[in-house]
């Protein structure tokens, strides 16, 4: 372990003195956790109980988001972690253990009727944060929970020009890239908003005691609810059929539009803000990928541009209309290519 992190680890063993059973030992065996963040976790044990401590050096207001957003999620029956107690000055947060099993990793091993069963729960999950969350973000305010707007969109095409057009392609954007860019963000900041949990992906989806429970909401904003949906039904982490996507798009669809939640008047209407929703999200994915990869060492993001590219190419395919975008994607296909 990095001598650097021992005193953070001894400051969050300290916070568990009024733990009942006593507090965890300064022997405890900790396991640093794997993330996509300058966060980062730990899990401790103690032989007969287990906790997750999270730590952001400084605290801040990514760490205070994690606080109130997992509150106020639990509150209005979300899965999350339990929150025993927390340091907010040196940013140590204790929460429940919710093990090991992501709904990436139980996919690997999913049948395909069984894997339609996970997804249809997540489904579940994305329709409660849609309307029942929806409805309680807007009766309780939470300023901390911003607005996904335009600006924030073209800020997200932007990182994808720094990391992944100029850093990996190392190439300047094509020509049309900014109008393309002011598109996607036009349509997607034109969508009724509701909470997004803004990375609604497969890796941040824990199954414990036979229940999903979210991690990783820290980022909630106020933006269209398509874009959680993409970041589900196009995970690059796991790849689902076409038509078991539009199956499962157009099961959620019909529910939103029976409790009243402002959809387009057709499904077909949806489906198009859902491929550009799918565009903003993989193009955002795939820049993720290489700055943990590349600038933050956590290599194995990288296994993921692949499947990153072939949904991004797949959502430009089917709307006809990202010309710049299909040049980065053939550019980085060559790299690939190369690479072997």
């Amino acid at each position: 372990m990095d001598p650097n992190l021992i005193p953070l680890i001894e400051s969050a063993i300290e916070l568990t003195d009024t733990f009942p059973g006593g507090p965890f030992p300064m022997r405890s065996q900790v396991t640093l956790l794997t993330g996509g963040s300058m966060r980062f976790f730990a899990r401790l044990e103690d032989g007969e109980r287990s906790i997750v401590a999270l730590f952001q050096p400084g605290g801040g207001e990514e760490f205070e988001n994690y606080l109130e957003v997992g509150n106020f999620l639990r509150e209005n029956n979300i899965g999350v972690p339990e929150f025993y107690v927390s340091d907010n000055r040196k940013g140590i947060l204790l929460m429940e253990d919710l093990g090991l099993d992501d709904l990436e990793s139980i996919l690997k091993n999913a049948g395909q009727d069984e894997e339609l069963s996970f997804y249809r729960e997540g489904i579940d999950i994305l329709f409660e944060l849609q309307t029942t969350v929806t409805s309680a973000l807007q009766e309780a305010g939470h300023p901390q929970i911003a607005g996904f707007d335009r600006a924030v969109l073209l800020g997200e095409t932007e990182y994808f020009a720094v990391e992944f057009i100029d850093g990996y392609c190392g190439m300047t954007p094509p020509p049309g890239w900014s109008k393309e860019c002011e598109l996607l963000a036009d349509r997607l900041s034109s969508l009724p908003p509701v909470f997004i949990h803004r990375d609604f992906q497969s890796r941040n989806i824990l199954l414990t005691e036979g229940r999903f429970r979210l991690i990783d909401f820290q980022s909630a904003h106020r933006g269209p609810g398509l874009y959680d949906t993409a970041s589900f039904l196009k995970d690059p982490y796991h790849p689902i059929l076409p038509g078991t996507r539009r199956t499962l798009l157009m099961e959620l669809y019909y529910r939103l539009d029976e409790a009243g939640v402002e959809v387009p008047p057709g499904f077909e209407m949806y489906y198009d803000d859902f491929l550009y929703a799918g565009i903003q999200r993989n193009m955002q994915a795939l820049a993720a990928f290489i700055r943990l990869g590349t600038k933050m060492g956590k290599k194995h993001f990288l296994d993921s541009i692949p499947n990153g590219l072939d949904l991004l190419e797949e959502g430009i395919d089917e709307c006809g209309n990202f010309p710049a975008i299909k040049a980065v994607i053939g550019r980085a296909r060559s790299i690939l290519k190369e690479q072997g």
